[in-house]
């Protein structure tokens, strides 16, 4: 019933995947629950029993050691319960913890084409980073009680026909009715639940354009535009919840009016058999009670199936992300410093002429600046390098392809500066640690690398400044200049820096590069620019042209260091 899909289908083998890391917690939380059930059921049993012995018999004491005996299972009933919720709480959390792990390992591992073309937009992967994976995380909770229906049914069933056959008739009649009461709704809950959640991921993607772009929009009149986007998406959220709803509170009462349908009739049946002698009013006493307790296990079957189905949207959503089958790529043994070797590194896109290709030879040590007029390629070939776009061609450092390599281990090797520079809600030091813990000395050389020690020496905190929302308390040199340290944090052998310099005045820009240029004696450096002060500093200058697919032109820069002879590669053609 849980995993009637075929185990090929991307949603069931992540659910059965997600409950087999979890699966020593989850049989913990099934012992409780049945200690919790067991105690439950044999409550009303003892209760009815006190009830014979204090009316019908007129023993004061059986009545009451069958009460003292009904205290003792409620306790029980209540320990069982605490530990049913703490171990299916820790199977959940523990399922959280490696469900966005898993997620954040694939989006390092593709490249941010491919990403996109799994999640549509960035914003509705966040919506499979929290609400699809709650949604999977509440399935995981709820699945304890399965176990609990049915140990509910293999005593009930029995129990209420040594009460009364016609009893247990009239409860069993209400089975045929719950089934097709189940097999109508879960196919339509199930394809609202899916418009709900594609339409969570659609405002997903139009807040996260909010707040990135409304500073901007605002200045030029525009902000409008993305607010009632976002409210258009949001109204559709609205929408797609209350048809989801409507969907389940009909199946929900339909359900939950069936068992008190049956408590009716049992009462009726009931009453007529206390009055011909066959029950006794305690009989009827447990016989109420237990209909009560097989209306809670109609009400919460019918929760765990909407649970089910909800939870195999979601984790579809999610397996697009995480693509299960692709095997981990493994660690190789690398040297801390070689040559970075490019060639013929090319990046195609439908619809747009080729940028590359490009092919060079950079040792440790060495400044390669690649210039070109806006829009001819500069930082698509060096997201390229970091394996963040597809492309063809290679790109290794000394005989290892860097496309082979872990992601984490990549992003060790390979670090990358983007130019639009991304900060977190935080200090400047908490930004500068998100790779890792470094000592005070590792963060303030770093800081002083790059120039922040200028950059703040006007800022009372230096380093503790608050960076505001998305860094929006620094300008924005200081936040390349942020960047640019906390990638120095990392002391990856190869740095790819798209333009980290734009932003600053030519007196910092200078006294930056001059320091960068020193710390970076070991490392290969490659710098898309247009500035004329990072020319001058870099070993040779890669010229794109104007039209991509075009032309490469290499040439060295007069006096700077380790200059390479000139190259003149041939003409490319798209």
């Amino acid at each position: 019933m849980i995993f009637s899909r075929s185990p090929a289908d991307p949603s069931t083998r992540l659910l059965r995947r997600a409950l087999h890391r979890v699966r020593g917690a989850f049989l913990r939380s099934v012992g409780w629950a049945a200690v919790r059930q067991s105690a439950f059921l044999a409550m009303p049993w003892l209760l009815g029993r006190a009830v014979d012995a204090g009316v019908e018999r007129g023993s004061p004491a059986g009545a009451l050691l069958y009460g003292a005996a009904f205290l003792a299972a409620a306790c029980v009933e209540y320990a069982g319960m605490r530990g049913w919720q703490l171990w299916a709480t820790l199977a959940d959390n523990r399922a959280g913890t490696w469900l966005r792990s898993r997620l954040l390992k694939a989006i390092l591992a593709v490249d941010t084409d491919t990403l996109q073309r799994r999640t549509g937009t960035f914003g509705d992967l966040t919506t499979r980073a929290t609400r699809d994976v709650d949604t999977v995380l509440v399935w995981i909770h709820g699945l304890t009680t399965w176990m609990v229906i049915g140990l509910t049914a293999l005593v009930l069933v029995p129990a209420i026909g040594g009460l009364d056959p016609l009893l247990l008739l009239v409860a069993a009649a209400t089975v045929p009715v719950l089934l097709v009461v189940n097999r109508v709704f879960p196919p339509v809950f199930g394809r609202r639940a899916e418009h709900l959640a594609a339409a969570h991921g659609a405002r997903g993607s139009a807040a996260d354009e909010l707040l990135t772009a409304l500073l901007p929009l605002r200045g030029v009149g525009a902000d409008h535009v993305l607010v009632e986007r976002h409210h258009r998406h949001s109204a559709e959220v609205t929408r797609s919840t209350l048809r989801l709803a409507s969907v389940g509170a009909v199946w929900e009462a339909v359900a939950f009016a069936v068992p008190l349908l049956a408590v009716t009739a049992g009462l009726f049946v009931g009453g007529l058999a206390v009055a011909d002698g066959r029950i006794t009013v305690g009989a009827l006493t447990t016989f109420v009670l237990w209909m009560g307790t097989v209306s809670l296990a109609v009400n919460a079957m019918i929760a765990r199936l909407g649970d089910l189905a909800e939870a195999r949207i979601a984790a579809g959503r999610i397996a697009r992300v995480l693509d299960l089958p692709d095997p981990p790529r493994p660690y190789v043994g690398l040297p801390e410093r070689d040559v970075l070797r490019i060639n013929a590194l090319t990046v195609t896109r439908p619809g747009r002429p080729p940028i590359g290709p490009l092919t060079l030879t950079a040792t440790p040590g060495e400044w390669v600046a690649l210039t070109g007029p806006t829009g001819s390629g500069k930082s698509t070939l060096l997201r390229a390098i970091a394996q963040l776009v597809p492309s063809s061609g290679t790109a290794a450092f000394g005989d290892v392809p860097l496309d082979t390599l872990d992601p984490e281990q990549l992003h060790r090797l390979v670090g990358f500066v983007p130019e639009g520079p991304l900060l977190l809600h935080g200090t400047v030091t908490e930004n500068l640690l998100l790779p890792g813990d470094r000592p005070p000395a590792e963060v303030a050389a770093a800081a002083h690398t790059a120039g922040l020690d200028m950059a703040l020496a006007q800022v009372p905190d230096g380093l503790d400044t608050q960076v505001g929302e998305r860094g929006g308390a620094l300008s924005g040199g200081q936040r390349q200049l942020v960047t640019l340290a906390r990638a120095l944090l990392r002391d990856s052998p190869v740095l790819l820096l798209d333009d980290v310099t734009s932003a600053l005045d030519a007196g910092t820009e200078a006294e930056v590069l001059d320091r960068l240029r020193a710390a970076t004696a070991d490392r290969i450096v490659l710098f898309a620019t247009h500035a004329p002060a990072v020319r001058a500093r870099a070993d040779r200058e890669i010229t794109l042209a104007a039209v991509p697919g075009t032309g490469v032109t290499e040439s060295p820069v007069p006096g700077a260091r380790g200059t390479a002879p000139a190259r003149e590669q041939e003409p490319l053609h798209g």
